[in-house]
């Protein structure tokens, strides 16, 4: 049987550098996987209107799973499935929090204080605060209460992850849930053997390298590992951010002979 490959991968850390936001090393690879008819979903934390944009820019996928897999847009201005929880519900949650944890959400933040903390200009804060079903938030309590922070989300039906700058609260989904989604459709769409590779570099993308057949880890920018799971196969990149991407890219092209 023929095969084919669906790539999902994470922006922020991993197909975009962790301080710049480039991904200019990896735009020879995003080319030679456009020419391939490789469909290339971008799977982040960030929201729609962060990443739509991008993906135009990068000739992606149309397809884009948004905010940790909270919602999948198909198409542009097309379907929608949302796998998370609406986004006031889980501010009404965090407000209760407000006594008891200290935490600055993006809600509190504004988009000034985006801005400040992310270091993306005012146009681009604006979109990263346009969220529908997830809400990040800088932690400033001690280490040692997040579990309870955690505990107190979990009573209330949502869950804590760990992004890169950033804690993540949501409904019960993930990346992976969404990627499998994804994936299924891909699947039902062809009549060969669909291989998906899956890209990422923190915590909060592990469901989404376990829902792939290859997991690619990209070492964070300090060149630290920290993702560590039992998989079937899984890569560990040789550089951090978009030079780990497309190095790991270019060896799985040239392993399936694409070329």
């Amino acid at each position: 049987m023929s095969q084919s490959l669906l790539v999902l991968s994470d922006l922020d850390g991993c197909l975009l550098d962790h301080h710049t936001y480039s991904y200019a090393p990896a735009v020879p690879l995003l080319e030679r996987l456009r020419a391939a008819s490789i469909p290339v979903v971008l799977c982040s934390s960030k929201t729609e209107a962060e990443m739509r944009p991008l993906a135009e820019e990068m000739e992606a996928s149309p397809t884009i799973i948004c905010e940790n897999g909270g919602v999948i847009c198909w198409e542009k201005d097309g379907e929608r499935t949302v796998l998370g929880v609406d986004r006031q519900q889980i501010l009404d949650v965090l407000t209760d929090c407000k006594s008891r944890f200290q935490f600055e959400s993006f809600r509190d933040l504004g988009v000034e204080g985006i801005a400040r903390v992310t270091g993306l200009p005012e146009d681009r804060a604006e979109r990263a605060a346009s969220r529908h079903c997830t809400e990040p938030l800088l932690w400033h309590d001690d280490d040692s209460r997040i579990e309870g922070f955690r505990t107190a989300l979990t009573s209330h039906g949502l869950q804590l992850t760990r992004g890169g700058r950033f804690w993540h609260v949501a409904g019960p989904t993930d990346k992976g849930k969404a990627a499998a989604v994804v994936i299924d459709r891909h699947r039902a769409e062809r009549d060969d053997e669909l291989i998906s590779i899956g890209l990422g570099d923190s915590p909060i993308d592990e469901s989404l390298l376990l829902a792939s057949d290859i997991a690619v880890v990209i070492p964070a920018f300090d060149g630290s590992v920290r993702l560590e799971f039992p998989h079937r196969r899984r890569i560990v990149a040789p550089q951090p951010g978009p030079d780990g991407w497309a190095s790991s890219m270019s060896s799985l092209l040239d392993e399936y002979d694409i070329r």
